[in-house]
């Protein structure tokens, strides 16, 4: 893959654009590299948004094209860089990497230097065909016109993933340099990971919020709701990658206990194999709260369970 393919693109050159969230009276500035490609021939969901604090406009300069992930000094030695990956069962198309942008605004939340982590990214992916979607159903074997981006089939998504992460090595991301988060689906892609494919570069935390994992049990225990998932049930846990501890030393595990669409048991049967798992310290959250979809559409859990990490992280050394 050439480590500049279309990077050139208007999207992904740095631009100052509003974020908001709504705990914060006002719209935070930040800096921004949209819709990254890290494919040949992208569709629209195969590409990366990387989101920085507005005082590092001068670093990264305002309409360049972006080359690396911007670094600046902070005063955590820990990981520089937060990756996150969105849930939305892998179908949902209003569901996508800007669903971070609330946690951004509580990252950033003004001109001052004195920030934790020096950019956030989040991961587009190809979706699967939602064919009961309320609004925008989608469905190719009833005739609806082709969507590349909506298309994918088992491991299909896990191999964007993947795909992203060989683009940000080229941007300069390293073992243990970053925090890895996902919510909901986005959670089980952080422990997955194939044969044949290179593996991404070790985070130094991985963070489920709101998870799915245990995907067999999730469409056992809520029948028809999930039924959509069973082709995910390869999934089964997590995979060799785990097993053989080739992950990141702290994972952190948080559900909501109000979670309407995702039961509790998912956070404590993942709790319960990890911590057999040599090497991995497993801590469980307390920052997620309310329904489903809230750690992302309110932002500050996010946000204050990755500064959470970071604590820990600082505090081991």
């Amino acid at each position: 893959m050439s480590t500049t393919m279309n990077i050139n693109n208007e999207d992904a050159k740095w631009q100052l654009v509003e974020v908001s969230s709504p705990h914060l009276l006002n719209p935070v500035s930040v800096c921004v590299a949209k819709n990254i490609p890290y494919a040949s021939n992208p569709n629209r969901f195969q590409n990366v948004t990387v989101y920085a604090p507005r005082f590092i406009k001068s670093l990264v300069g305002i309409g360049e094209a972006i080359t690396t992930l911007p670094s600046i000094s902070s005063a955590s030695k820990g990981p520089r860089w937060l990756v996150h990956i969105h849930g939305g069962a892998w179908r949902d198309p209003y569901l996508d990497s800007s669903s971070i942008e609330a946690a951004v605004a509580h990252a950033f939340p003004s001109d001052d230097s004195d920030v934790p982590i020096s950019a956030i990214v989040s991961i587009n992916y190809t979706l699967s065909p939602f064919p009961t979607h309320p609004t925008i159903p989608y469905d190719p074997k009833k005739g609806d016109q082709q969507d590349a981006s909506r298309g994918a089939r088992y491991p299909g998504h896990i191999k964007d993933v993947l795909q992203a992460f060989t683009l940000l090595r080229s941007l300069a991301l390293q073992d243990d340099s970053y925090l890895l988060s996902g919510h909901s689906a986005g959670a089980c892609p952080v422990f997955q990971a194939f044969e044949g494919i290179t593996s991404p570069p070790r985070p130094a935390a991985v963070l489920g919020l709101n998870g799915l994992y245990d995907i067999p049990d999730l469409v056992g225990d809520l029948g028809h709701s999930h039924q959509h998932l069973q082709v995910y049930e390869i999934l089964l846990t997590v995979t060799e990658r785990v097993a053989k501890g080739r992950v990141a030393r702290l994972v952190l595990l948080d559900q909501s206990p109000e979670d309407q669409l995702v039961p509790i048991s998912q956070a404590g049967k993942m709790e319960r194999y990890l911590k057999e798992v040599q090497g991995i310290k497993v801590v469980r959250g307390h920052r997620c709260q309310g329904r489903h979809a809230a750690p992302w559409e309110e932002g500050y859990m996010i946000w204050q369970s990755d500064l959470d990490v970071l604590g820990m992280l600082d505090s081991e050394g």
